[in-house]
């Protein structure tokens, strides 16, 4: 089970969490917690402030008071747990001021990025751990970092799984297989260390993957087989489409995984698709719950192989993108522009998607995110090539995904576009997928509003049945 910072707010969420672990009583249970709400962002501003010692000395006094408030809500005061708590805080705290006194005398290098930003779960997991305790809970503290070993690529990290799995073996197994203790064993999310012990993060939605990667580890080096996942958030799940597009959206109960990678890719801010690689080959379920609704028993997320192929799974969008179109200025079919275009982007670490091409090569479009779109046209007029022979344009769109099989049927293409027209949307550029799960609509970034309405009400039907077969 993963918990967010919005499930480590106050006293009340912290007895909700135990209320959780009562109502899994029967399962063996890991627990993957972030950091309190905002505290990575704290540490990022003050590692990048670090000349400014008014931001630092602000910080770090922000710092102690969010998790010493934390402690004095939940704890007794002056208890065991609680005085232990605060020590960790203390002695974490003064660790931390250490790092920030080596990072003004040699820079904020990788490796001190993300050995700073590993504090926010070390701090906050170790307070939930001492709570279980406090509740008379038999808990463990593993820090990630002892657990999952990754490669050298700081900030978004991959894990090794070989290696991983080894340490999973000896470190994690043994507790889970203890049938002496009912444990709960707390493990910080988001952290992991690369060969030689340098502290790694895993990047956006870096909890949610430590936890997909502790059950993919466990699934290989256990002999019980019989785990999921459970993300704890604070929806109900993955809708249908964003619910402030359309408020009344339909919740996705049910969808396999290559369904939520597509979801997750564009645009869906509650699951990242990465981690859902981890668990995919090993057909690890994973729910995600809404944290206020514990004892729900139908209205959540449940991915994994088993879906309908038959339905359209959900709307999603790319709300900030770019659309850059590379035409020859001669109109004059030019040999491997695709390859030079890629090269470029590759060499300035611009993330190219949503590529278009005429049958011939005269003119090229392709998908940057908004922050990458003057890196990237400044590549390309200066890379000499372009500049010469080819027009270069770029345009903020929108980019509307619809996943689900159905999509495959022209009928359904048909009522698309027919229900675009209605709203007098022009479509830029598409693409479909080879697995033919998803069809990718670009489109004037001004018109998102009435194309997501419009195709929705078009199309409601399918999101309808959703509704009804789930309800059976």
């Amino acid at each position: 089970m993963k918990f967010g910072g919005s499930c480590l707010v106050n006293n009340s969420a912290f007895e909700k969490i135990v209320k959780i672990i009562g109502i899994y009583h029967d399962s063996r249970k890991v627990l993957v917690a972030s950091a309190l709400n905002g505290i990575t962002d704290i540490l990022l501003s003050t590692a990048q402030n670090i000349k400014n010692a008014s931001i630092l000395d602000k910080n770090m006094a922000i710092l102690e008071k969010r998790h010493f408030d934390i402690i004095e809500q939940i704890f007794d005061e002056d208890s065991a747990h609680y005085l232990k708590a605060k020590d960790w805080v203390d002695e974490k705290l003064s660790n931390l001021e250490e790092i920030f006194a080596d990072v003004e005398e040699f820079g904020l290098e990788p490796y001190y990025k993300d050995n700073i930003l590993a504090y926010g779960e070390i701090l906050s997991t170790y307070i939930l751990h001492q709570y279980l305790l406090s509740k008379g809970l038999d808990s463990e503290f593993i820090p990630a970092n002892k657990l999952i070993i990754t490669n050298d690529e700081f900030n978004n990290a991959y894990p090794l799984y070989e290696l991983t799995n080894a340490r999973v073996a000896r470190l994690l197994l043994p507790f889970l297989e203890d049938h002496e203790k009912d444990i709960n064993v707390c493990v910080t999310g988001f952290i992991g260390r690369n060969k030689i012990g340098y502290t790694t993060t895993l990047g956006r939605g870096g909890s949610d993957y430590s936890a997909t990667i502790l059950a993919h580890s466990l699934h290989e080096v256990s002999i019980d087989k019989d785990i999921r996942v459970i993300l704890w958030k604070d929806v109900d799940g993955l809708f249908a489409i964003n619910p402030k597009f359309v408020p009344k959206s339909f919740l996705i109960k049910y969808l396999d995984y290559d369904e939520a990678k597509h979801i997750a890719n564009f645009g869906a801010k509650i699951i990242h698709p990465k981690c859902l690689e981890a668990i995919e080959k090993k057909n690890i379920p994973l729910e995600i719950r809404n944290f206020d609704k514990p004892l729900e028993k139908t209205d959540f997320t449940h991915i994994s192989e088993y879906t309908d192929k038959t339905q359209i799974k959900g709307i999603s969008t790319v709300e900030n993108a770019v659309i850059i179109s590379v035409t020859s200025g001669s109109l004059v079919d030019v040999p491997g522009v695709l390859a030079k275009i890629f090269k470029v982007m590759s060499k300035n670490k611009i993330s190219v998607s949503l590529v278009a091409q005429s049958a011939t090569e005269i003119s090229t479009s392709f998908i940057v995110e908004q922050k990458e779109a003057k890196k990237a046209v400044e590549a390309l007029k200066n890379s000499g090539y372009f500049s010469d022979f080819f027009e270069i344009k770029a345009e903020d769109v929108a980019i509307i995904n619809i996943t689900g099989n159905k999509v495959l049927e022209n009928k359904t293409k048909v009522d698309i576009f027919q229900a675009l027209d209605k709203e007098n949307v022009r479509v830029k550029a598409l693409s479909q997928s080879t697995e033919e799960l998803n069809l990718s609509i670009v489109i004037g970034k001004e018109k998102l509003i009435e194309a997501i309405k419009v195709i929705h009400n078009d199309l409601c039907e399918d999101f309808e049945s959703i509704e009804d077969q789930n309800k059976n």
